[in-house]
């Protein structure tokens, strides 16, 4: 559920023969991205035609408010604006010399743009939110009132000719590299998802995960983490994961004796991890892919190793806290693995598909539009029949595929005016160098400030806009002293993922806790407390060269051996300190230390005074562990 969403209201249903037009929209948007990845269209009409629909359709679906969601006037005014929204783009579609034009607008190219950017405002607020749309309005404001800005974010200012010509005109705004990521990459894998769901992939996820996770009193937080993993690879959505995975799984995390709170934390932590888990992972890194101007195949291979490390973190908090708590064992009786890859194990052939395409060096796009005809033709595999994707189901899962892909595509056309503003102003620089100024140009500051900056700005915003917003402002200050460039975005975008697990917003969280009946604040502070230990991830993989061999690419054997060993002892200790028990309960000193041991090496300190710290960390594990071998574990 999108911020808009909790705070303006639900989104339109349409019912009878009026659902109908609505649907063509949808699905129309959808067959247009799939056009587009099979045929050559023209850059500027390919992204304009797509903008179009995306904007008609988003008016459709989102009401103004809550309490216009029936109101059959905010029906017809919402018509008007989407037909003022065609319009524009039509006008610009059918100028042949319209893009020529960028420096020196007429007076039409201004009126137009200025009509597609209110109603490109108003759509950004009904579908992501109040905070998002702020931002696009400041990063307005900021070009054109620029030269009244003291200090060193001054510049000299534009008029709004200038403004509407580089927003709207080229392809350094609006109709930039974010808004061509949507069309080109994030709707296909959008409509794989859709189609993987309609054909009950899900039900194959939860089942393997059921015949791995055993009968030990970890067994039941084992098989969470584990099914956030298997099913939000493919899903590629942190809430989505999280709502889907909820319902099945509380029941089961409730007779092993989790709280609410714990369970929805557990849950919506480990959902979050979708969206850096391959092969889908979330629209970011599709930005990230053109950003950097590598394959997506090197992306994969990157966020990797940060993905295995993000949920082996959460089964060593898992492992210990079911220890400390003794948590019972589940009772029911879990498929055996090989009946479940016997009779559900189709659906992986899709995935198989898309990576080893990938991994050829194939186009996302190809390898996307590939796996969904194998998803249509496997389904049929399936004894269920409702799982078949006939061709009434296909229309359905385009539908829903254009209903969940609809606000992404928003936020990443208003994303274009944030890139814009950089571009136009040079801001990125600017901030980039109070950043370096502040921090000293010291290696682990400018990570710290890097880290908190992205989270901060992350509680508001989702984490597509959150990276949009942090990676001109951050990553020049973080190559600046020697991080490479990819490790720089991928320390970005690790910490937009992490701000979603964050109080005070946390949607995951409060989406689960909805769902377990959980005290909502709770529920976030035990989705952070799960995922504590990943917070320092990141810099693991960017605090000197050999930590980027955790990167995979450019690394070698030995260097990718070396960092990850010093990983997991580092999330190992993080573990153990934050949850307070290793056979027995730990005084608060002994975890202080085992903490600091911990951060200590995720930050890859070895000096004089850090290896005590670590002899002392090893010993009380070894005493500890020792001395509990014997000794009963507590009940909760």
């Amino acid at each position: 559920m999108s911020e808009a969403e909790k705070e303006e209201g639900a989104v339109r249903e349409f019912r009878g023969i009026s659902k109908y037009p609505v649907m063509a929209v949808g699905i129309s948007m959808i067959l247009w991205c799939i056009l587009g990845a099979l045929f050559v269209i023209e850059t500027y009409r390919f992204r304009m035609i797509f903008l179009a629909l995306v904007l008609l359709f988003m008016l459709l679906q989102y009401p103004p408010s809550k309490k216009l969601f029936r109101s059959r006037l905010a029906l017809i005014i919402d018509l008007i604006l989407g037909a003022l929204a065609v319009i524009s783009i039509a006008y610009a579609v059918a100028d042949e010399y319209y893009a020529y034009r960028s420096t020196i607008p007429n007076f039409y190219d201004v009126l137009f743009g200025i009509i597609l950017l209110i109603i490109l405002i108003e759509a950004t607020r009904r579908s992501i939110g109040k905070a998002f749309t702020v931002i696009v309005i400041f990063f307005i404001a900021y070009m054109y009132f620029g030269y009244y800005i003291p200090g060193p974010l001054s510049h000299k200012g534009y008029d709004i000719e200038r403004i509407i010509g580089h927003l709207v005109m080229t392809l350094d705004g609006v109709y930039g590299v974010p808004l061509g990521v949507a069309a080109s990459y994030v709707s296909l894998f959008v409509l794989y998802g859709a189609l993987m769901d309609a054909a009950g992939a899900g039900s194959f996820w939860i089942d393997l995960t059921t015949s791995l996770m055993g009968r030990k009193s970890s067994s039941a937080g084992r098989g969470a983490v584990l099914a956030t993993a298997l099913l939000g690879g493919p899903q590629g959505s942190g809430v989505a994961t999280t709502m889907s995975l909820t319902p099945v799984l509380w029941p089961t995390l409730k007779e092993a004796g989790y709280t609410a709170e714990m369970a929805a934390g557990l849950i919506s932590a480990g959902g979050i991890g979708a969206v850096i888990s391959p092969p889908l992972m979330g629209a970011a890194v599709f930005l990230m892919m053109e950003f950097l101007d590598v394959s997506y195949w090197d992306i994969i291979l990157m966020v990797l190793m940060p993905t295995v490390l993000y949920y082996l973190a959460m089964l060593f908090m898992v492992e210990v806290e079911a220890r400390k708590y003794a948590f019972k064992p589940p009772e029911i009786s879990a498929p055996s693995l090989k009946h479940v890859f016997k009779t559900k194990g189709y659906h992986l052939i899709s995935l198989i598909v898309l990576v080893v395409l990938v991994g050829l060096g194939r186009s996302p796009a190809t390898a996307a539009l590939w796996a969904i005809l194998v998803v249509i033709l496997t389904s049929f595999l399936s004894k269920n029949r409702e799982e078949w994707l006939t061709p009434r189901r296909l229309i359905s899962a385009f539908y829903d595929a254009a209903k969940s892909f609809v606000s992404i595509a928003v936020l990443l056309a208003a994303a274009g005016i944030i890139t814009g503003a950089f571009t136009l102003t040079g801001l990125g620089l600017k901030i980039s160098h109070m950043i370096i100024e502040l921090s000293g140009g010291i290696h682990v500051f400018v990570m710290i400030l890097a880290a908190i900056s992205a989270i901060i700005i992350g509680l508001g915003l989702p984490i597509t806009a959150t990276y949009v917003v942090c990676v001109p402002i951050i990553a020049p200050a973080l190559v600046h002293v020697g991080i490479p460039a990819h490790a720089a975005h991928l320390l970005i975008f690790y910490y937009a993922v992490l701000s979603e697990v964050s109080p005070p917003v946390a949607l995951s969280p409060s989406a689960a806790a909805a769902i377990t009946g959980a005290d909502v604040y709770k529920a976030m502070m035990q989705a952070w407390k799960y995922t504590l230990p990943t917070f320092l991830v990141p810099f693991m993989f960017s605090s000197n060269k050999l930590a980027s061999n955790l990167l995979i690419v450019g690394s070698d054997p030995e260097g990718f051996l070396i960092a990850t060993s010093v990983s997991i002892a580092s999330l190992l200790l993080l573990a153990i300190g934050s949850i307070g028990h290793i056979g027995v309960d730990l005084s608060k000193i002994e975890r202080f230390l085992l903490i600091a041991s911990g951060s200590l090496l995720a930050f890859w300190i070895f000096s004089i005074w850090a290896i005590p710290i670590y002899i002392i960390s090893a010993a009380i594990i070894a005493f500890r562990a020792y001395k509990g071998l014997k000794s009963p574990a507590q009940k909760h």
